[in-house]
């Protein structure tokens, strides 16, 4: 994904193409990776690509 180990709420936000209040409403889902670190939010890289995985069914293109 990026070789981060957790994103910002902006670089979540850029990876999957969306804006910032649309990654703020995911935050309120109940299973969506995130964590607070001091005063600071952040998402853990790979558990977020899994979750955006498991929310299209990991279906497989042709």
């Amino acid at each position: 994904m990026t070789g981060k180990l957790a994103l910002t709420v902006t670089e979540a936000a850029q990876l999957a193409s969306v804006s910032r209040p649309t990654l703020y409403r995911w935050m309120k889902l109940d299973g969506f990776p995130v964590f607070k670190l001091g005063g600071c939010t952040r998402i853990p890289a790979q558990a977020f690509a899994l979750w955006l995985e498991s929310q299209v069914g990991g279906e497989k293109r042709a």
